[in-house]
């Protein structure tokens, strides 16, 4: 799979942008585990992350809202699973916290 690098993604952007009003700062420089964990992920399951939080969400056929994916999140609660228990990763939890922030900050509540 071939990437763009991963700040020029839009929910890249958002990570950042609400990481930074939290806490200050830049993140990604602070603590740059945090984007290697995201491009770790992406490289395992195959997907820009971008692609990942448009799966996370659908439109209600019933409304036309916008709302959160069950099917999709839920895929994504395994796959983080799954890559938090490689045999190769360094700091596996870790990792694993990055990729679930991310998915926080760009709307998706999910827990592993």
């Amino acid at each position: 799979m071939t990437m763009r690098p991963l700040e020029e993604y839009e929910s890249v952007r958002t990570w950042r942008s609400a990481l930074s009003r939290e806490w200050g700062g830049d993140p990604f420089a602070e603590d740059p585990a945090k984007l290697i964990a995201l491009q770790q992920f992406c490289e395992f399951i195959g997907e820009d992350p971008d692609v990942i939080v448009g799966h996370c969400f659908r439109i209600r056929k019933s409304d036309g809202e916008h709302v959160i994916s069950a099917k999709w999140r839920s895929f994504y609660a395994e796959k983080i699973k799954q890559f938090r228990d490689r045999d190769h990763q360094s700091e596996p939890r870790r990792s694993a916290a990055a990729v679930m922030g991310f998915l926080i900050h760009n709307g998706v509540m999910l827990q592993v």
